[in-house]
């Protein structure tokens, strides 16, 4: 085992450090030092180049810039590597800075580097250069390892890979870095050929592999003799697939391995098959026993323990639980059973371990190790002694991930009875969305327009604006509607629904009407001010009372259209309560509760007509007769009219002809702080 693992360790390449000559070789010491080195590079075809004391570039050689000039480009000078190079590239480029500054002495190092549109391997020499008092810069060279060989070897190779187009076949170096890859292996590993390039072979292994596979694996390679098997592989999303693998090492002029060419068929489907076909009517029994345990109408906490008591029944589960994933990022189980145990407690996850399941859950299901012991913190929330791995499928309604189930086995993760759970377990997931998914996303949605609500009265992110009331004979403004603009630009009368649909309707009116009738002062004394109120909110207590007590302005309360009254003797008692400068509206008649038998009931001062009324006055005969109509109407109950909506002169007009008093809109002025209206 320990001849093969450092067989592997030699050609995975994983170590890179700098060769730093001895102290003793002789650095660049003049000022003319730069200047020597950038004469002399241009004799030559080689890539050089000459960084400042802040690593900056001050030279580049001919043959750098067309090596690199894709990514040089013609505005290099100035620039630093990172501003040039991609991020793990240049982090690279300054750890190779920092060490031969730090070492002052010439340094020796190997980096894949991109070039034409690939990746090939460079050796970077590199040594100090004093910059005449501001520091060490530094100078160095480039040269190509990579072998551009046209053998007929290598196009053989090259129309095999091509050829190949239905198998997976990457290409690797001796030190296992990938410099190929064919379209198969971007749609099987979920990598692609810019992501893998350039990269160690290792992102593809997982612990799952049996480690007796990988010893004659290395033991084959190492000989340099072809090796072939099945190999259990790892996809960018974390999903395993097995293939059936043939890996070939080839061997350089001198006989030394230059490369590995792997390739592989994937099996994943084939044996998801074989395994489905084995289990398919263990899973129907479960998911049909699930649904027979569950009884209409539910909660959500309720059918989540249920579905967690079944998943028990299913082989080697020794612990269920079903979490859901909060707006903050948490997560807590609506959900919990431990097979030969009374229900648990449900305990909140720890933030860190929430965290770590929801990013795992937006990958899809998966199956992981589960570490028991006393430095386990989380043991207990998984089940406890016996628990040997998890099994875990993210819950979905609409495409939206809004839970988990979370499965603890007594298997080990590489079993094959653990494998063949997690099927079952993403069928009892996917049943679980459909039945208690609306449920969820509506207790989100309203948690989010609670939160939401509940930061907007905090902050108070909102202003008051009033509308002017204009008589229509006169033109003169004789009264001003407040109203109220979200700092969201929510619309008023959306965002007051949301807020009565989440029981903060009244707190919202409360801070709402408050702040417009601190506003209010800077109106012309003259006018009155018409406040919007909802009938929960006037009978609710005292609170409009005392936003209004003491006031010496002329008041009219308008009472909103879309809430029925139950009581009108005690809704009136409320409002003659209020003193003997507040009058009633009833606001936007012709829609919601605003009936005539409404207007009778509350016996108004006002009644304010519909913007659907009004709009397109002009050319309606039908609506023109219904206005005359409730001008009689008014004009018998001793109330005065009020036409909202005026937008156009066409309907002014009209209004006007029939006599209609008071009018109020856009066009007669729009909703705008208390200073535009200030008094004089």
């Amino acid at each position: 085992m320990e001849q093969v693992d450092t067989a592997a360790s030699r050609l995975s390449g994983r170590e890179r450090r700098p060769t730093l000559v001895s102290r003793g070789a002789r650095s660049a010491e003049t000022p003319t030092s730069a200047a020597r080195f950038r004469d002399l590079m241009a004799s030559v075809e080689v890539a050089a180049y000459v960084k400042d004391h802040e690593g900056r570039y001050t030279y580049a050689s001919p043959c750098l810039l067309a090596t690199f000039g894709e990514w040089m480009g013609s505005d290099w000078s100035g620039k630093t590597d990172a501003e040039i190079w991609p991020s793990h590239l240049a982090v690279l480029l300054r750890a190779d800075d920092d060490a031969v500054r730090r070492a002052r002495t010439l340094g020796v190092f190997t980096h894949p580097m991109p070039v034409d549109g690939g990746t090939n391997s460079f050796l970077s020499i590199e040594f100090p250069l004093p910059t005449n008092g501001h520091g060490l810069g530094l100078a160095g060279i480039y040269v190509d390892l990579t072998r551009q060989s046209k053998t007929e070897a290598d196009r053989d190779r090259l129309a095999i890979a091509i050829e190949q187009v239905t198998e997976l076949v990457m290409i690797t170096d001796a030190a296992e870095r990938i410099t190929y890859v064919n379209s198969a292996f971007e749609r099987v590993t979920g990598y692609g050929r810019d992501e893998a390039v350039g990269q160690n072979a290792g992102i593809l292994r997982t612990s799952q592999q049996s480690a007796s596979i990988h010893n004659k694996l290395w033991a084959a390679l190492t000989r340099g003799v072809p090796w072939s098997g099945d190999l259990v592989d790892r996809r960018k999303d974390g999903s395993l697939f097995t293939g059936s693998a043939i890996i070939t090492p080839f061997h350089d002029a001198d006989g030394a391995i230059e490369s590995f060419v792997t390739v592989k068929r994937d099996l994943t489907r084939e044996r998801a098959l074989e395994n489905r076909s084995r289990t398919l009517a263990r899973e129907r029994l479960l998911i049909t026993d699930t649904i027979r345990s569950l009884r209409p109408g539910d909660t959500p906490e309720a059918t989540a323990q249920a579905i967690c008591r079944r998943v028990l029944s299913h082989s080697g589960v020794k612990s269920a639980q079903f979490a859901l994933f909060d707006l903050d990022g948490h997560s807590w189980p609506i959900g919990f059973a431990i097979a030969g145990q009374p229900d648990p407690p449900l305990t909140r996850l720890a933030p860190p371990f929430a965290r770590h399941l929801f990013e795992r859950a937006s990958g899809g299901p998966w199956i992981e190790p589960w570490p028991n012991g006393p430095g386990q913190s989380y043991s207990h929330l998984i089940g406890g002694p016996g628990v040997h791995a998890v099994a875990c499928a993210p819950v979905r309604y609409e495409q939206r991930l809004i839970g988990l189930l979370i499965v603890g086995v007594e298997g080990f993760a590489g079993d094959v009875a653990v494998t063949e759970a997690l099927p079952a377990l993403v069928e009892v997931a996917d049943l679980a969305g459909a039945l208690i998914g609306r449920d969820v996303s509506d207790r989100t949605e309203m948690r989010r327009g609670r939160d939401h609500i509940s930061s907007t009265i905090a902050d108070c992110a909102f202003r008051p604006v009033f509308q002017p009331i204009v008589d229509l004979r006169s033109n003169a403004i004789v009264g001003y509607e407040a109203l109220t603009r979200f700092d969201d630009g929510a619309s008023p009368e959306a965002f007051f629904a949301k807020a009565a649909a989440v029981d903060l309707g009244i707190d919202l009116e409360a801070v709402t009407l408050k702040a417009s009738f601190e506003a209010q002062a800077d109106l012309p004394r003259s006018a009155w001010l018409n406040l919007n109120a909802s009938p929960e909110f006037i009978v609710a207590g005292g609170v409009l009372r005392d936003i209004i007590d003491g006031t010496q302005r002329h008041l009219v309360v308008e009472v909103t259209e879309h809430t029925a009254i139950a009581d009108y003797p005690a809704f009136r008692g409320v409002v003659a309560a209020l003193g003997a400068k507040v009058e009633i509206a009833v606001d936007d008649a012709g829609a919601g509760f605003a009936s005539l038998r409404h207007i009778l009931e509350l016996r108004p001062a006002f009644v304010k007509l519909d913007r659907s009324l009004i709009s397109g006055l002009e050319s309606d005969n039908a609506r023109q007769a219904m206005i005359v109509g409730l001008r009689h109407f008014a004009a018998a109950t001793g109330c005065r009219l009020i036409a909202e909506g005026v937008e156009t002169p066409f309907e002014l007009a009209v209004l006007r002809s029939l006599e209609i008093p008071l009018g109020q809109g856009d066009l007669l002025g729009e909703p705008l702080p208390a200073a535009a209206y200030a008094r004089a």
